[in-house]
């Protein structure tokens, strides 16, 4: 085994890996340049796995829209998922995820699609028991070149608006709806969040709530500091948010089926404010043993 243990020292050099609900995911670093980039675990993935709705996912067909490292596909299948399709864009994702799903024991259990701008294109006519994502959600200034798993037009919503319009005809009829979001609005409410929610979902909606939240500011400082784009296409967006009332950007987690039109906002009971990770050297002495 140690030319084994050698080998995989060596692919993981470069590469970060996360643990989270006793799984290992392998992702890039943060470092890594690139715009086909495989996010690291952050805040986000933590919330969706606590939120899963386990007695709904127990033998469901499921679908995730975004796969990105394949962590949230591997939770459901470990939550009893019969069998989990999987839409992604980016070649680099698909090929993380699969070595994931691999490792962690669930690959007889994922099927990795091809995905498509138009999100539902590559299953047209297919309905499932349980929809998730946990789609690109950073606001991009237009004409931005940036990360595929990020980049989300100005308020971070365009993704996700295209997932609402579609979502309807791709659930079964006691189908149900997970995504893992962040959506700009007032310092107490997800406001963008909540008027897209009521233009395009027609069936039962609760929106979960972490209790940190970031200003607009503070993302755009973020994203200035990654020198992806000009100054003045990240000020244009400042501007913009001030003259719309968009001062913060709320983690929110969305609940969805086709009961009847609804819509109630709650706080999650947990705040969601770091991400859960251990270094790859750290991984591989653990798993090579003393």
């Amino acid at each position: 085994m140690n030319g084994l243990d050698s080998s995989l020292r060596v692919a993981l050099a470069d590469k970060r890996v996360n643990r989270i609900d006793g799984l290992y995911v392998v992702t890039d670093r943060l470092d890594y340049p690139a715009i086909d980039q495989v996010f690291p675990l952050f805040a986000e993935q933590q919330f969706f796995l606590d939120e899963l709705a386990h007695e709904r996912i127990r033998g469901a067909e499921v679908l995730e829209i975004g796969l990105g490292s394949g962590v949230l596909s591997i939770g459901a299948a470990r939550a009893g998922a019969r069998y989990v399709t999987a839409l992604e864009i980016n070649p680099r994702a698909k090929i993380f995820a699969g070595f994931n799903a691999m490792l962690n024991g669930v690959a007889d259990r994922i099927s990795i699609v091809d995905g498509n701008a138009e999100l539902f294109l590559p299953l047209a006519g297919r309905r499932f028991d349980y929809v998730m994502s946990n789609p690109p959600f950073e606001p991009t200034p237009p004409g931005m070149q940036y990360f595929h798993h990020s980049a989300a037009g100005p308020y971070g919503l365009d993704f996700l608006e295209k997932l609402f319009v579609g979502l309807d005809a791709h659930l079964t009829d006691e189908g149900y709806a997970q995504i893992v979001t962040a959506a700009p609005g007032n310092a107490e409410s997800p406001t963008f969040l909540i008027d897209l929610v009521q233009k395009h979902l027609r069936g039962s909606t609760r929106i979960v709530q972490n209790p940190f939240t970031m200003t607009f500011d503070a993302i755009m400082d973020r994203l200035a500091g990654k020198n992806m784009g000009t100054v003045e296409q990240v000020d244009a967006l400042r501007e913009m948010a001030r003259r719309t009332g968009a001062a913060h950007v709320h983690l929110c987690m969305i609940h969805y089926d086709l009961g009847q039109k609804s819509l109630k906002v709650e706080t999650s009971k947990k705040t969601y404010a770091d991400y859960w990770d251990l270094p790859a050297e750290e991984i591989m002495l653990r798993a090579s043993g003393p």
